[in-house]
């Protein structure tokens, strides 16, 4: 009889079966990782560790070593130290790979250290013969110099990226505190990467002058992935004290975000579309996060520069830059058949591009994508001491070359880790999340108010406004942000190195939105609209409810911390003293709760702070003193304290609805006719008008005509003109032209007015200083504070002293409309501050209200107006349309495609005095590339102001001529104003009489052959 076990005795038996076939599976797969792992460590000593230097530790190029291949060396030898830590096999090899890797780091932070001199004086100016070298002597860490292709922010940034990465896996990187202060200020020399000018990926500037360096966005990319991947990271590790913690501007991380954000999906003005931006969105820096703006870089990448055997790396690319930064090929370190076949084809093709890719899929775990690029890059490879290896490049002619790289092996090698899933994705990325998103929806906005004194709160509580006075918050610290700025002036600073902390620039509203912990004792700084005690806007109620309305927007918008923002307003009663409706408006829709769709808190300051955003940092200051300047944070609020009966009287004024409308209009002489007629007194007329009372701005200018004849120091009633200016630029309150005036003389710039040049660029447009009708300062690009400083007071108040503050506050109006409103701006490529204020004087003139003499919120008021008027004036006013479309330099949409046809259609030049359009102007570009836009639209600035848009309007008729009769041609040289002049064009004549006008130029002075005249005229 068959014996018949039970069911309990079958199922144990079971799983033991099943557990022996389970261990039995483990052991066959960590026998097969095991065996892996060897294969893939022997590859990785034969081709990257053998080349190792002994003494540094860096991996060189025949005679040089440069950073990128250093850090990409260390870091394929880290993550296979990963495969090695899971086996947990006793064989040290984990060990030795670790060490392999930290002694590279290592090795390039010395050769780092050998250029502090550079690093600081480069941190403060920013200027290009400062910036550090990244190609050293791979056995002495020397630098090699490689002017000018040496400006590589870039690789600082990969470098940063990685260490941060390594130190948060565990790593042992950094070892005192001088190598931690050192850290800091790479830091700090990275974070204003939307304002360097480099080269980029390729060590290659512009497509068409590959020595002029431009802004990149895969090295603003890399930079921001560094400084996300940097922000509060403890370089000794967790749990040690806050002085080896990194300290980043969220301010400056924003910057760079919004430059990339207009320079994307472009990798730079002049390269439309380039494979760099494969490393921009994916591996390593994936700093992308609009997932449609990654879907068309991929589709231009794919669509432009894919070959059969690799890419391209960018449309236009003739190949003869060899000194190229990512792939580190100077010169020297190529032979003379390299540097030829390298110089010879325009369309030579980079496997190693494919290798991002497919790392790229991994991490994103698109298993299946990887198979596409491995079929394009497996036949490419050979054999290299029985490894496999990549060809440095594929030349359609004669095939792959045979030249290897450790950098290109380290892509190769990491590629397969994570393709076969030894390495996983979160080994060598210790971001909480790949792509960091805010945290979901509007975050709540908490706000403290802060009264200046009891009777003050006791007048703001009869309007059911709630409020603080500087006593009542003792537990709390409340700064002016300049304050913090000079604690952060010594957080990094190191007198044996000699190194400064963080250079002494503004801090921007989501640094001053936070609570800092600093010793112990919690901090909140006021925002920096409220701490301008340096220039006038402040002064202007109206201004200062329009800035917090921005702050409050801005944090919305760009808040990513998952804790609240909180910032404190400082209510002084010379803010409600005049026409506070705007500020108490505001403040009672701010007490409901919401303002337009975000949310709000309003309560104590220390009830809000449990649940503020914080960040500590270490007091290194050597005389921090906590509570000097403790409240009383910003002078201009606080200039003077009303009385009570003077508040309770103004309520009256606060209710008057035409207080606003009434503002300013008084019929009086223009800052040009003051200064013409105080040039025409005696001295002592001069001194009777500069002392005369009530000061005016008639007493301003008077002394402004004195310090050109005498100079500053000139004494007048025993204080010299300085002195005096400063007094009236303190004591002065309503007459906006002295202020303006004052503020010129003494050279005043707003502390933000940088960020603002930088929402300019961001928005993709280029920004002119100057008097219109005087030569202009074009800007390109983001501006040091030090050159705006000196473009505005040096070459533009030497102009006009007035425009020096007007077109300052002007700049502040445009960048906050650009935020707002950039459907006003449409069709404006450069945007010319001295041109809109000559369109508003003259307009004002017609009021007789002087521009220069109405307050901030209205001369705002006036720029807005000027850029909506300018879209409206089209209908039976065209000599108002042409003259302000021309000033502002507005043209159509399709204004650079016309362009393009004509340009297209034959062998032309269009000429104008020096300027020039050619037809060869469009080899090597697309017509959607900025430079094509900027070309034209330096041809445009050639003619005068009444006359641009005529030539707009010829254009438009030439390109539909050649659209409707292709076998037309043009004469060969069009000289552009002479045949404007004998066409006869009136400015009040409607866009068909011009039309017509020129069509029949054309073809009675003989500039075109053939011409169908019916067709043609433009509707």
């Amino acid at each position: 009889m068959p014996s018949i076990s039970t069911p309990s005795q079958s199922g144990s038996e079971t799983r033991d079966h099943n557990q022996l076939n389970c261990k039995s599976r483990d052991s066959n797969e960590r026998n097969c990782i095991r065996e892996q792992s060897d294969y893939y460590y022997s590859w990785v000593h034969s081709h990257i560790i053998r080349y190792q230097t002994p003494a540094l530790g860096l991996f060189p190029r025949r005679r040089s070593s440069y950073v990128t291949d250093n850090v990409y060396c260390a870091v394929v030898i880290w993550a296979l130290s990963k495969v090695f830590a899971r086996l947990n096999d006793g064989t040290g090899r984990q060990i030795e790979l670790e060490l392999t890797a930290v002694k590279t780091m290592r090795a390039v932070l010395c050769c780092f250290t050998k250029q502090l001199d550079k690093l600081e004086k480069f941190k403060q100016q920013q200027d290009p013969q400062f910036c550090l070298h990244v190609k050293f002597d791979s056995e002495t860490g020397e630098e090699i110099p490689q002017q000018p292709h040496h400006i590589q922010i870039r690789s600082v940034s990969l470098y940063l990226f990685y260490l941060c990465q390594m130190i948060r896996s565990g790593l042992v990187l950094i070892y005192t505190l001088q190598e931690c202060h050192i850290i800091q200020n790479l830091v700090y020399y990275i974070e204003r990467a939307y304002r360097i000018k480099d080269y980029g990926m390729w060590g290659q500037g512009r497509k068409d002058r590959p020595d002029e360096p431009e802004l990149s966005a895969s090295s603003i990319g890399i930079t921001i992935a560094a400084l996300r991947a940097c922000d509060g990271l403890n370089l000794f590790g967790s749990g040690c004290s806050h002085e080896t913690s990194l300290f980043v501007d969220p301010d400056a991380v924003f910057r760079n975000v919004s430059i990339l954000q207009s320079l994307l999906p472009r990798e730079s003005k002049s390269k439309d579309v380039d494979a760099a931006l494969i490393m921009t969105k994916g591996f390593p820096a994936f700093i992308v996060e609009d997932q449609t703006l990654c879907s068309v870089i991929e589709e231009n990448v794919e669509g432009e520069l894919r070959g059969c055997h690799g890419y391209r790396r960018f449309i236009g690319d003739r190949g003869g830059r060899s000194d190229l930064s990512f792939l580190s090929q100077s010169r020297e370190n190529q032979s003379d058949t390299e540097s030829n076949l390298l110089c010879a084809d325009s369309d030579l093709e980079w496997p190693f591009i494919n290798l991002f890719q497919i790392m790229t899929c991994v991490f994103e775990g698109r298993m299946e994508d990887v198979g596409r690029y491995r079929s394009v890059l497996d036949p490419l490879l050979f054999t290299t001491d029985g490894y496999p290896t990549i060809p440095l490049f594929y030349n359609n002619r004669t095939g792959p070359t045979n030249t290897r790289t450790t950098a290109f092996q380290a892509f190769l090698i990491l590629s397969e880790l994570l393709e076969k899933q030894l390495v996983l994705p979160h080994d060598i990325d210790y971001r909480k999340q790949k792509v960091q998103t805010s945290s979901g929806g509007s975050p709540i906005i908490q706000i403290a108010l802060l009264s200046e004194s009891t009777a003050f709160q006791a007048l703001l509580s009869t309007y059911g406004i709630t409020s603080q006075t500087p006593n009542q918050i003792e537990s709390v610290y409340v700064w002016p942000s300049k304050k913090l700025v000079d604690l952060l002036y010594y957080h990094g600073s190191d007198e044996k190195l000699g190194l400064t902390g963080r250079p002494k620039r503004p801090l921007g509203s989501l640094c001053t939105s936070r609570v800092w912990k600093i010793d112990g004792k919690s901090v909140v700084c006021i925002p920096l609209y409220q701490d301008k005690q340096d220039f006038y806007i402040s002064k202007d109620e109206t201004f200062i409810a329009k800035a917090i309305k921005s702050h409050l927007k801005f944090l919305r918008a760009h808040w990513r911390d998952s804790s609240r923002p909180t910032f404190c307003l400082f209510l002084g009663s010379v803010l409600f003293k005049k026409n506070g409706k705007p500020l108490f408006k505001l403040l009672n829709t701010l007490k409901s709760g919401k303002f337009k769709d975000i949310p709000i808190k309003m309560g104590r300051l220390q009830e809000l702070i449990t649940v503020a955003s914080k960040k500590e940092i270490p007091n290194a200051s050597p005389n921090m003193d906590f509570h000097e300047n403790r409240i009383l944070a910003s002078p201009v609020l606080c200039r003077r304290t009303l009385s009570i009966k003077s508040l309770t009287d103004s309520k009256t004024e606060l209710s008057n609805s035409s207080a606003d409308q009434n503002e300013g209009k008084e019929v009086d002489k223009e800052y040009c006719e003051i200064v013409a007629e105080c040039e025409t007194l005696t001295k002592e007329n001069l001194i009777s008008r500069a002392t005369a009372e009530p000061a005016t701005h008639n007493n301003v200018v008077a002394l402004i005509e004195l310090s050109r004849r005498h100079g500053r120091d000139y004494r007048v009633d025993g204080d010299t003109i300085s002195e005096l200016m400063e007094h009236h630029y303190k004591t002065q309150d309503g007459d906006w032209l002295a202020l303006r005036c004052c503020a010129a003389f003494l050279r005043k710039t707003v502390d933000s007015l940088a960020p603002s040049v930088s929402a300019v660029i961001a928005s993709g447009r280029s920004l002119s200083f100057g008097v219109h009708g005087k030569p202009e300062i074009l800007v390109e690009g983001p501006l040091h504070p030090r050159l705006l400083r000196g473009i505005l007071h040096n070459q533009v108040g030497g102009q006009n002293l007035l425009h020096s503050s007007l077109q300052q506050e002007c700049l502040i109006y445009i960048a906050e409309l650009l935020v707002d409103h950039p459907e006003l701006f449409k069709g404006i490529l450069i945007i010319r501050l001295g041109s809109m204020i000559e369109v508003l004087q003259s307009a004002q003139r017609q009021d007789q209200l002087p521009l220069e003499k109405l307050p901030p919120h209205l001369f705002s008021k006036k720029i807005r107006s000027l850029l909506s008027a300018d879209q409206k004036s089209k209908g039976g006013h065209w000599k108002e349309h042409r003259l302000i479309t021309g000033i502002l330099g507005r043209v159509p949409d399709d204004f650079p495609s016309r362009v393009w046809l004509i340009l297209q259609h034959q062998k032309i030049r269009f000429v104008c005095g020096e300027g020039c359009l050619v037809s060869t102007d469009i080899l090597n570009t697309k017509v959607s590339e900025p430079y094509f836009a900027m070309k034209i639209e330096r041809f445009l600035n050639c003619f005068p102001t009444d006359t641009r848009h005529f030539v707009i309007e010829l254009f438009h008729v030439l390109s539909a001529t050649l659209q409707r009769n292709p076998e037309v041609n043009l004469v060969e040289v069009f000289p552009v104003l002479d045949f404007i002049e004998k066409s006869e064009v009136k400015q009040e004549q409607s866009l068909e009489e011009v039309s017509k006008k020129f069509v029949g130029s054309l073809i009675k002075f003989e500039f075109v052959k053939l011409v169908n005249v019916d067709n043609c005229i433009v509707s």
